[in-house]
């Protein structure tokens, strides 16, 4: 299974104010992302998702949101978003933070606990044919 992530600039809390730039499926882990650490600003973090949106595993916004958990974008493996002047990710519901800080989390046995809300909704509805859509099969 793959590690999957959305991409925004704005919060992505503030419906109102973010934009989603799209999502990748497999690798979405930071180490998974070439030059992810080298974003300094938003023209940076375009130019960066402009060059992913090149992998077949890339789900583009005009195609609508590719998982099926459109109504909590948190479920996602990993949230980065350009906002509040830096680059910033969430793993999970774990809070934003910078890449250093998930560093260092992850080189601790602590973890920070759940903050983000679990009712944000995706921007658009689910599309199934996205690329590596997960499909959820349920036995009646």
């Amino acid at each position: 299974m793959g590690t999957r992530a959305s991409f925004w600039v704005g919060n992505p809390q503030e419906l109102d104010k973010r934009e989603w730039l799209g999502c990748v499926a497999w690798d979405g882990y930071p180490e998974g992302i070439g030059g992810i650490e080298q974003v300094n600003n938003e023209a940076q973090f375009r130019k960066l998702v402009e060059t992913l949106s090149s992998r077949k595993d890339f789900s583009r916004p005009d195609k609508g949101w590719p998982f099926p958990w459109a109504n909590n974008i948190f479920l996602t493996d990993y949230t980065y978003a350009f906002f509040d002047g830096k680059l910033q990710m969430a793993c999970f519901h774990r809070g934003f933070m910078s890449l250093e800080e998930y560093e260092k989390e992850n080189q601790s046995e602590e973890t920070k606990p759940d903050t983000l809300p679990d009712n944000v909704p995706a921007p658009k509805p689910y599309n199934p044919k996205q690329p590596d859509s997960i499909i959820v099969v349920t036995k009646k």
